[in-house]
């Protein structure tokens, strides 16, 4: 029997459901769409031309209309897994003239649609105070909706601590330059700790298959795993549909993964 899975997150889910192989459909795939944006309200702010990749149209006119949420609500009964990941919270928030936030996405930029925007606008990036303030809220917000869906114990929240290195050991360029990798990795750490107290199960990628992949079709950076952190991902994906897994049942207490702060220090 075919099992539906949702994606909400980035190539890092995206990528490893490809190794489920037959018997698994993407119902859905949400991405560039910080949780902030998400659960904001929709924007007419930014109207323009179509981009050209229509991926890449598809996920800006996304997080202009936030659009998860009328998406989850849509597919709910549907869904036999939801995978989250934290990734693109990374590129961090815009708030518009109009209240709404947006995405600073690659795609967003590609557009020219912001400069456009005539008022002021404020930038959010992540591990700054502002941003914490904004993403907490948010997700809070968000899992107690996912909850009140009925999903909780359908969903996955993965946390995946970028890699520094390559599978052959070379060095990989950072994000957002010096230490940059560090800080984020750190940031997402509270962030997932913020989501175990929630209630829900946020299993930790292996330190060991925290190695970024040299050939990825999209170029080696942190976030593009090498096959075994792939592989990883995929299995946690299988167990949750079949029950074998702590992600799948009864959340597990809440807790923060070894090391990380009990509050980010943010800038």
């Amino acid at each position: 029997m075919q099992k539906s899975v949702m994606i909400y997150g980035s190539c890092v889910s995206r990528d490893a459901f490809d190794k489920l192989g037959a018997g698994y459909t993407l119902l859905g795939y949400v991405t560039r769409q910080s949780m902030i944006s998400a659960l904001s309200r929709p924007t007419d702010l930014l109207e323009g031309d179509a981009l050209s990749s229509a991926f890449q149209d598809r996920s800006l006119e996304g997080d202009l209309k936030s659009n998860l949420l009328p998406m989850l609500r849509r597919f709910a009964a549907n869904i036999d897994l939801l995978v989250i990941d934290l990734t693109d919270e990374r590129l961090g928030v815009v708030r518009l003239p109009d209240g709404s936030y947006v995405t600073q996405s690659p795609e967003l930029g590609s557009s020219g649609r912001l400069a456009q925007v005539r008022g002021t606008r404020r930038h959010f990036d992540p591990a700054t105070e502002g941003h914490w303030k904004l993403w907490e809220s948010a997700a809070t917000r968000l899992f107690g909706a996912l909850t009140s869906m009925g999903l909780r114990e359908k969903t996955l929240v993965l946390s995946t601590p970028w890699a520094q290195m390559t599978e052959s050991g070379e060095p990989v360029d950072s994000f957002r330059g010096l230490n940059g990798d560090l800080e984020l990795n750190a940031y997402f750490a509270e962030c997932c700790a913020h989501i175990r107290t929630l209630g829900y199960n946020v299993p930790t990628l292996p330190e060991e298959l925290r190695v970024a992949h040299a050939q990825h079709k999209w170029g080696p950076a942190p976030f593009h795993f090498a096959p075994g952190a792939n592989s990883w991902i995929a299995d946690q994906m299988r167990d949750a549909v079949t029950g074998t897994s702590t992600a799948w049942g009864s959340p597990q207490r809440a807790q923060r993964e070894p090391g990380a702060p009990r509050r980010i220090s943010v800038r």
